[in-house]
């Protein structure tokens, strides 16, 4: 090793990170206006949630940047004395595992060019738990969607679907739903670039009387920020 500054990159990432996006790290609105916007009440010690009992047909979504929540890292580069090139050799070469006798061997470009692409740093959305109660009535509609927006100066936000909107559940039960929502493979992916941010939104079309306890996202995250 030659005796230099430099710094320890890893190449693979961890997929076991919990972002829990509570009633406090949500904004909300109301199809009838902000004051009928919900609100955040104590249910009872340790059971806090974000509250709406609709006084008629309403339609109440709830949202979180979870961009607002976790680090972002745009990549980073190896940190080589000497470089002989590689442009071909991709950022993050080996597979995700975790015993030794199954990761492959290096192969022969590897160990002769060093890669030059960047090390994909920052966090990978994987799968979402959306925590909630319906009480009273039944809720009409209820669903949960993932949006990615990007900003460029003086550019209308660019937004892309990373989850179409998909059923939750809508029945009257006593106590609170987990209900888990997978992001597709091709969408679990790291968020890398610049001014950009990640939206996970529920909306719930309520009858009247209806009541909806909100208690938040959970996200299971990849990371990597070493």
């Amino acid at each position: 090793m030659p005796h230099t500054q430099s710094r320890y990159q890893q190449d693979l990432g961890f997929t076991d990170g919990r972002v829990f996006l509570g009633p406090g790290d949500v904004v909300a609105s109301n199809s009838t206006g902000a004051a009928n916007n919900p609100v955040v009440v104590r249910n009872s010690a340790g059971d806090w949630s974000l509250t709406r009992t609709a006084a008629g047909a309403e339609t109440v979504s709830i949202a979180a940047n979870i961009t607002n929540a976790l680090i972002r890292r745009t990549g980073f580069g190896e940190d080589l004395q000497e470089q002989f090139g590689g442009t071909g050799i991709p950022g993050s070469a080996q597979p995700q595992v975790y015993r030794p006798d199954v990761i492959p061997s290096m192969n022969t470009a590897q160990q002769l060019q060093p890669r030059t692409a960047l090390k994909v740093k920052g966090l990978k959305l994987l799968s979402i738990d959306a925590i909630f109660r319906v009480t009273v009535v039944n809720l009409t509609t209820h669903t949960l969607r993932v949006d990615q927006t990007i900003f460029v100066n003086n550019v209308a936000p660019a937004v892309t679907a990373i989850l179409a909107p998909t059923g939750l559940n809508t029945v009257v039960q006593a106590n609170p739903y987990v209900q888990n929502l997978g992001l597709a493979a091709a969408q679990q992916i790291y968020r890398t670039l610049l001014d950009q941010e990640v939206w996970i939104e529920a909306t719930a079309v309520m009858a009247n009387t209806g009541k909806l306890d909100f208690y938040g996202f959970d996200c299971l995250v990849e990371y990597n920020l070493n």
